[in-house]
């Protein structure tokens, strides 16, 4: 078909469609016809603002029904009711947005409701509640809103019958919540799905709010009530019984008792996000003020905690969190730790001390994850040093987890330690007792310009990768199945990554033979791959032609071979068929942009011997106080016959009852990792979306 005008003219005819809210003739358009779909889809918005009765009402409902197609509508909606400068204002427009189009836009996941005053005389809240419950919303976001009473928002909460996440920051109530009505009321609220609860920061900063106690407090006390006919369930007691995941942002609570409190109120809790700074104005923890019913949480077992240097962390808060958690038992649970540190993995600070205190208590970790150091910015820590001399300092202790079975690390390359990049990776691993470790993740990235060329950071890094390989040879590790390895650099992609990531494989022949390594560098990945499932990355073989095609001689080499071999380094890879210790290796040429001037590769660290330990790891440890001396030797560990079990000499071993009854060797070096704190904050999001509304 031979179309009257140019793509430009469609163009600017959609455009004039979106214009007058003729969403629905667009999605017609963009479903009958190819040329005109990717021009279509421009017009239909992923994200709409409305911030009157007038924006509502421009959209064309089309009422004809029946089978023409109709606008399944964005994916999320904001209400306003004004801006940061105009303070809050009244939201008629809520309800006039749910009766037009909530029920019809079942493509919507998210709404917001932004500086508003929630006021009687302009929302029905029977008519509002009605008409929600035919949305398909599965995340609400309320900043900066006042509500006539607590009863007003539980009432918006289980309107929403596909509701998993609720998001709070600065939220007001204009009438007294904690009277006897209210609460019994309460109670009378229909089930609600809700999972996530995110309490965020508002205006003040990290002042103590009134509203935000007063909130907590409620929160605290109807779940503790008691109702004249028991529920058949607990997660029927109030509308985030069910809440599974409970996220922080810049808060002040008045005590640790106060958060302990708000812990309690949500009984099946089983994951805690700190994104920023926490504060508690009375520090001390006074245990007989939590309440017996119904208790802090069982089922929390996944901790993440933000970074020291990225917010003002208070040392005396921090250690108070760190207290309650071991005072409580909440520590014996936890199955996940991530945090992120600072340039160092030693524990140099108060914080870090409370931090590493943490992990040593945490004797059922199954995962701890030091991720890498977020620089978008950063403010100067409140935080006390305890070690000076940084290189004085303990590395975090990781000796007290047998059962860890993954392990993330970070290394911020400075100038400091460009040196020697991987000894802090050696010296954390030379402190493992878990031999059920089966993923290990290290990401290098500098901090600094270094003052050097990315060749010259390259080639240090592969100086000290002969060692972590033959670290991961030790039988010790030979359950591992994922080695991953990242590498960033401070100018980004660059032309040589594959080069760079193929010669980093070859200084880890041993981890390559095995199959379980993988490298990425910048946006170069090589021997990974995502689960589809789990959405993780993992580690696969590298099938090569054949070992010989690796080889440099010097027979039959051509013009092109000799000038390359010329300036070439060359490393052994182990055959195929080999063991973790190949006894037969064949030299390979490793790229001279990756070796120039190279030095010989050191490995003059020495690795202390393990003592082995006594676990249970289905969830009963029995720790050994067996340690090994500085000088203890990993050769004075043997094969027995088994071939599987390390035998110590006399007086150094200890039977481990994990599952295969194996002895663990134990290690005594000491090291630390640091994580990143993937942390995403809402407002933020929120103003560069309201901006670019």
């Amino acid at each position: 078909m031979v179309r009257p005008f140019p793509n430009e003219i469609w163009l600017d005819i959609f455009h004039g469609f979106a214009k007058e809210g003729e969403y629905d003739t667009l999605e017609r358009c963009r479903v009958v016809c190819r040329e005109f779909k990717p021009m279509a889809e421009e017009c239909l918005e992923w994200s709409m603002i409305f911030k009157n009765v007038e924006n509502v009402e421009r959209i064309k409902v089309d009422v004809s029904g029946g089978i023409l197609r109709r606008w399944s509508g964005p994916e999320r909606v904001f209400i306003e009711g004004g801006n940061s400068e105009d303070e809050r204002r009244r939201i008629p427009h809520l309800a006039t947005f749910a009766s037009r189009l909530a029920g019809r836009w079942l493509r919507i996941r998210q709404l917001w409701i932004i500086n508003a005053v929630w006021r009687a005389r302009d929302l029905d809240l029977d008519a509002v509640v009605r008409d929600l419950a035919a949305s398909a919303i599965r995340e609400l976001h309320l900043y900066d809103v006042i509500f006539p009473s607590i009863l007003t928002l539980g009432r918006l909460i289980c309107a929403l019958p596909r509701l998993e996440k609720l998001a709070l920051g600065d939220v007001q109530f204009t009438l007294p919540s904690l009277d006897a009505g209210t609460i019994s009321r309460f109670h009378l609220l229909p089930h609600s799905q809700l999972e996530a609860l995110d309490l965020g920061p508002g205006h003040g900063g990290l002042e103590l709010r009134p509203s935000f106690v007063e909130l907590v407090d409620l929160m605290a006390v109807v779940s503790k009530g008691r109702r004249l006919v028991p529920p058949l369930d607990l997660a029927q007691v109030s509308p985030w019984s069910a809440v599974r995941w409970l996220t922080l942002g810049a808060v002040t609570f008045p005590s640790v008792t106060t958060f302990a409190r708000l812990l309690c109120a949500l009984p099946a809790l089983e994951g805690l996000v700190l994104h920023g700074s926490y504060v508690f104005v009375k520090h001390g923890l006074d245990l007989r003020r939590l309440p017996v019913h119904p208790g802090l949480p069982l089922h929390l077992a996944d901790v993440e905690l933000p970074q020291s240097s990225r917010y003002r962390l208070d040392p005396c808060s921090v250690a108070d969190l760190v207290d309650l958690f071991i005072a409580t038992g909440i520590s014996e649970r936890l199955r996940r730790i991530a945090s992120s540190l600072p340039s160092s993995p030693r524990v140099t600070t108060a914080c870090d001390a409370a931090l590493n205190r943490l992990v040593k208590h945490s004797q059922s970790l199954r995962h701890l994850s030091f991720e890498p150091y977020l620089m978008m910015y950063e403010i100067q820590d409140a935080d006390e040093w305890v070690h000076v001399d940084h290189s004085a300092a303990p590395y975090f202790d990781v000796s007290g987890n047998p059962c860890l079975e993954r392990l993330d690390l970070a290394v911020d390359v400075d100038r400091e330690n460009l040196s020697h990049p991987c000894a802090p990776v050696v010296e954390i691993l030379s402190q493992v007792t878990s031999a059920h470790l089966s993923r290990i993740q290290v990401d290098f990235q500098p901090v600094d310009p270094l003052g050097v060329k990315l060749d010259v950071y390259l080639r240090k890094l592969m100086d000290g990768l002969p060692q972590l390989d033959a670290m991961f040879s030790q039988p010790f590790f030979k359950n591992l199945t994922d080695v991953i390895i990242y590498i960033s650099t401070l100018d980004g992609p660059n032309v040589q990554d594959e080069e760079s990531a193929h010669g980093l494989r070859l200084c880890l022949p041993m981890l390559d033979a095995r199959g379980i390594l993988g490298i990425r560098v910048n946006n170069v990945e090589t021997g990974l791959h995502q689960d589809m499932e789990t959405r993780e990355w993992r580690c696969h073989k590298i099938e090569k032609a054949s070992a010989q095609d690796a080889v440099v001689t010097d027979a039959g080499a051509g013009a092109d071979d000799d000038k390359r071999t010329n300036n070439a380094t060359t490393v052994t890879i182990p055959h195929e068929d080999s063991d973790m210790v190949p006894a037969v290796s064949q030299p390979a040429w490793v790229p001279p942009a990756m070796y120039a001037d190279a030095e010989t590769p050191s490995s003059s660290t020495p690795t202390d011997a393990r003592i082995p330990v006594e676990l249970a790891c289905d969830d009963k440890f029995v720790l050994h106080n067996a340690t090994a001396g500085p000088g203890t030797s990993l050769d004075k560990f043997a094969r027995d016959d088994g071939g599987d079990k390390l035998s110590a000499e006399p007086g150094t071993s200890a039977q481990s009852a994990c599952h295969d009854e194996r002895l663990l060797p134990d290690l005594t070096a000491g090291s630390a990792p640091r994580n990143l704190l993937q942390t995403i904050m809402l407002m933020p999001e929120l103003v560069g979306l309201a901006t670019s509304g």
